[in-house]
C-alpha cells in the first residue's frame, strides 16, 4: 500500500525538522525531561485535593515588615485581620495571633505571628524561624475531612494540631499534620466555604505582572522525601540533574551545582531542591532555617525591569544562571532575590525564551 504525502505535510515536517536542528544537546536533554515529568506525573493518580495548594500558612516576627516588605515588590493585596485569638483542640486554652491574608501573584498566603508561646506556631518559630510552616489543601465538607484524616491515619499520619480562629469575615480553621520531620513541610487542611470567605476579594495582579510558577524546597535527600509522599498519595520525585549556565552568587561568578525533584501538582510544580556544590542558596536556608520550603517561583516578563526595580529598594539578587543555549527554543533565565529580611521565604523568577523575544 503506498500513501500520497501532501506538500502541506512536507512542509509542516521541514519546518519541525529545522526547528529540532537549531536546538542543542543540553536543551533537547532539558526538553525530553520535561516531556517525561509530566507523562510520568499525569500517570500518577493521587487524591484531587492535592492538585491545588488552598493557601500557605508562614510564621513570622514582625508581620508588619513582612508586608511592607511585599508591598515593596508590588504585591499590595493583602487584608490585615489584626489580633486574633486561637483555639486549639488539644488543649481548648486560647492564644492570640496577628494574622494578614495575601494574595502574591496567585499564590494565597496567611502570614501568622504568634504573640504568646507555646503554641504549634510559636514552636515551628522557635524551630525555624522566619518561614513557611505548611501547604493547606481545601476539602468539600466536615465528612471528607473525616475521611482523609482516617486515610493518614492509617498511614501513620497523626494529627498535629485542629486550630479555630474566629474573625470578622467568619472563621478561619485548620488540621494540621504531623509531617514535618519526614515530608518537610506541614501538611494542612481546610474545608467549606473558607477560600471563598477569606480570599475572594485579594488580587493576584501585581507591580511587575508575576504569576505562581512553583512551590519550591531545599532538603538534603530527595529519596526519604519522595518516598513519605507517595506513602500518602502524591507522585514520587522526577529527578533532574540540570546543566547551568552564567551562574552567580551575591554578584560574583560561581559554579554551583544542585539535584531537583519534580512534582506535579495540578497547574503548579513542586521544586525539591538539593545542593550538590556551594555557594548555593539552598544549603544556606537549610543551615539557617532547616529543610523546608525555600522559595516561590514567578514567571516573570520582564526580568531585567524586575531585578532593576528590586535593588534600587535595596533587595539583593542572590543568585542566578541559564538554563538551555541563550537565544534559543527551551532556554531561560532564573534569577533569586534574597528575602530572608521580609519573612524568611526567597522569591525566584523565571523567564522563558519565546521567538520574536
Amino acid at each position: 500500500m503506498r500513501f500520497k504525502v501532501s506538500g502541506n505535510f512536507q512542509n509542516s515536517m521541514r519546518v519541525l525538522f529545522n526547528w529540532i536542528s537549531r536546538i542543542s544537546w543540553k536543551c533537547l536533554a532539558t526538553i525530553l525531561f520535561l516531556l517525561l515529568f509530566s507523562c510520568k506525573a499525569a500517570d500518577k493518580s493521587m487524591p484531587e485535593h492535592f492538585r491545588r495548594v488552598s493557601q500557605v500558612i508562614w510564621v513570622v516576627d514582625d508581620l508588619d515588615k513582612v508586608i511592607h516588605g511585599w508591598a515593596e515588590l508590588g504585591f499590595s493585596s493583602v487584608a490585615d485581620m489584626d489580633t486574633l485569638n486561637a483555639t486549639p483542640s488539644s488543649t481548648g486554652d486560647p492564644f492570640q495571633v496577628r494574622m494578614a491574608m495575601a494574595n502574591l501573584g496567585g499564590a494565597n498566603i496567611t502570614w501568622i505571628q504568634p504573640l504568646e508561646e507555646g503554641s504549634v506556631f510559636a514552636r515551628f518559630h522557635s524551630d525555624y524561624g522566619d518561614g513557611a510552616m505548611a501547604l493547606v489543601h481545601h476539602l468539600e465538607d466536615e465528612d471528607a475531612l473525616e475521611r482523609e484524616m482516617n486515610r493518614l491515619g492509617e498511614l501513620g499520619v497523626s494529627l498535629l494540631e485542629r486550630i479555630s480562629i474566629p474573625a470578622d469575615e467568619g472563621t478561619v480553621e485548620y488540621v494540621l499534620m504531623n509531617t514535618l520531620p519526614g515530608g518537610k513541610y506541614v501538611l494542612g487542611y481546610t474545608w467549606g466555604d473558607a477560600d471563598d470567605v477569606f480570599f475572594r476579594d485579594l488580587d493576584p495582579d501585581n507591580l511587575h505582572h508575576l504569576k505562581l510558577n512553583q512551590y519550591a524546597f531545599a532538603i538534603r535527600e530527595a529519596e526519604p522525601v519522595s518516598e513519605f509522599w507517595e506513602k500518602l498519595g502524591q507522585p514520587a520525585f522526577a529527578i533532574n540533574y540540570p546543566e547551568l549556565g552564567n551562574m552567580h552568587y551575591y554578584g560574583e561568578p560561581t559554579d554551583h551545582e544542585l539535584i531537583q525533584g519534580w512534582q506535579k501538582h495540578g497547574t503548579i510544580a513542586y521544586e525539591w531542591c538539593i545542593p550538590v556544590k556551594n555557594p548555593i542558596v539552598y544549603d544556606d536556608h537549610i543551615r539557617k532555617h532547616g529543610e523546608g520550603i525555600h522559595h516561590l517561583a514567578f514567571s516573570v516578563k520582564d526580568m531585567d525591569a524586575a531585578l532593576a526595580d528590586y535593588a534600587s529598594k535595596g533587595y539583593r539578587n542572590s543568585m542566578g544562571g541559564t538554563w538551555g543555549e541563550t537565544g534559543k527554543p527551551g532556554s531561560g533565565r532564573y534569577e533569586y532575590i534574597d528575602l530572608d529580611d521580609a519573612g524568611g521565604v526567597t522569591m525566584e523568577l523565571l523567564w522563558n525564551y519565546q521567538e520574536g523575544t
